[in-house]
């Protein structure tokens, strides 16, 4: 079990590296998943404080990229939970607007149930 903790832990942070040292500029609201996604189940997995960049890029897009009203309630349900001081502790409605946003988008989470 801590194994694959590390494993997911490692691979998010690998994905958000790559996806975060892009352009914030061309950044899409499809890259808010990609980049968000991973940051919440390494975030989930570790019970640390998501990467900043990630929060960063994640606020970008909401911000600037024109999302849509579910994705833009996805990003700020997101942005929430990455900045909670007790990630555990958000709300089951949120949990599930989180959940689902990454599931639909080709992104199932591991560690946030």
């Amino acid at each position: 079990m801590l194994g694959m903790k590390i494993a997911s832990v490692s691979a998010a942070v690998t994905a958000l590296v790559g996806l975060a040292g892009c352009s914030q500029t061309s950044v899409t609201t499809a890259d808010a998943y990609k980049i968000g996604c991973p940051a919440i189940d390494a975030t989930m997995a570790s019970g640390s404080v998501a990467n900043r960049v990630a929060v960063s890029t994640l606020r970008e897009v909401r911000d600037r990229a024109h999302p849509s009203k579910q994705t833009k309630r996805w990003l700020n349900a997101s942005i929430d939970l990455l900045t909670a001081e007790n990630p555990d502790a958000i709300s089951p409605r949120t949990k599930k607007l989180i959940i689902d946003g990454c599931k639909r988008n080709g992104y199932p989470l591991q560690n946030l149930k």
